[in-house]
């Protein structure tokens, strides 16, 4: 399982590749393995979101951080362009943006609850367009 932060230097050779706008076979390929390798770590059980411990609620929301403030606008990038979507990512209750996450929820317990169960509604449709991948990079393989 590959952490968020290795994850974030996939997507933005993702983004380059992809920049480049080369056609050929090679790249097709590589960016269908670099899409599936995200995909995969994404979606797999042991997949989880380094937040900090502490979060601030206020008015009505629970504002979560990434660890060491960090962000991860690759990766959110990658992810609203394979969900056709837009950043922040908007799940339920939930927007899963680059540098924080926003649940509509005031109680903390009812926030975590909101935010683990939208985490995995998000793995189920990052892994349902695992196969889209393939078409859209001419059938590449992985």
């Amino acid at each position: 399982m590959a952490k968020l932060d290795e994850l974030e230097e996939l997507a933005k050779k993702y983004a380059q590749l992809k920049q480049q706008n080369n056609a050929n076979e090679s790249n097709q390929v590589e960016l269908a393995r670099l899409a599936i390798r995200i995909i995969d770590s994404i979606s797999s059980a042991s997949f989880f979101l380094p937040l900090e411990k502490d979060a601030l609620s206020s008015d009505g929301t629970t504002t979560y951080i990434y660890q060491n403030n960090a962000t991860y606008p690759a990766i959110f990038d990658f992810l609203a362009e394979i969900l056709h979507m837009t950043v922040p990512i908007e799940i339920g209750r939930v927007k899963f943006g680059p540098g924080e996450i926003l649940v509509t929820s005031q109680d903390r317990s009812e926030a975590d609850i909101e935010l683990e169960l939208s985490t995995k509604e998000v793995q189920k449709l990052v892994y349902a367009r695992r196969a889209e991948i393939f078409t859209k990079h001419a059938g590449a393989a992985p």
